[in-house]
């Protein structure tokens, strides 16, 4: 009678001590790309030139100065102003939507009122960017704005998934450019120095590769 065998011996191959270093080195070649080019990837500026220049969520001072300078230096009629219930100080706060405060610092830097219009985004609190995209898109329709194209204007990192989920709320019927002006509050160039800059750059790319492949 056959004897039972529960294990058998097999060969493998295992690395080397030189094949170790080689996969190192990889690595560290790898990620060292990583911290170079992501901020670059993730802060994509390509503008379209279109008349309409968005400006989504509660934007910081910084960022609504440099949307009036880039107005300014463009064609653009109008700006417009998106984004849903703002997430903290409801109940006290003036202003009821991140539209309306980006809206407001707007007009208080002198901004010309006629040439602004704001588009809250609703209630919202998840997919707020898509949501706010959504509700430029009904705002269009139902005052037959038949631009083309549109500039969204972002901050840094968060510029190619904001052209991502406009593109997508707007089913690519509409050309959409994005502007990305650089955050002071870290260096692109070394953001993993700086607690914000390691918090804004991995919590931006761990977003945009998540709405990429599962939104």
């Amino acid at each position: 009678m056959q004897k039972i065998k529960l294990f058998k011996r097999k060969e493998c191959r295992v690395l080397t001590w030189q094949g170790k270093l080689v996969l190192v080195l990889i690595f560290v070649f790898a990620f060292s790309l990583f911290l170079k080019f992501i901020p670059v990837f993730l802060s994509r500026n390509n503008p379209n030139g279109g008349n309409i220049l968005v400006l989504d969520g509660q934007m910081p001072d910084f960022a609504v100065k440099k949307a009036i300078n880039i107005f300014e230096s463009g064609d653009y009629k109008y700006i417009i102003t998106t984004g849903g219930k703002i997430q903290s100080g409801y109940f006290i706060a003036e202003f009821k939507s991140m539209a309306e405060f980006t809206a407001a610092t707007f007009l208080k830097l002198g901004f010309d009122k006629d040439k602004l219009i704001v588009v809250p985004g609703g209630d919202n609190q998840r997919d707020r960017t898509y949501n706010s995209a959504l509700s430029l898109k009904r705002w269009m329709i139902e005052n037959e704005e038949n631009s083309e194209q549109i500039d969204v204007l972002a901050v840094g990192s968060h510029a190619r998934r904001s052209r991502f989920l406009f593109k997508k709320a707007f089913d690519n019927n509409l050309n959409i450019g994005i502007i990305s002006i650089e955050d002071p509050a870290y260096n692109p160039g070394k953001w993993w120095q700086s607690s914000v800059g390691t918090r804004v750059v991995l919590s931006e790319t761990i977003a945009y590769f998540y709405v990429l492949l599962f939104f």
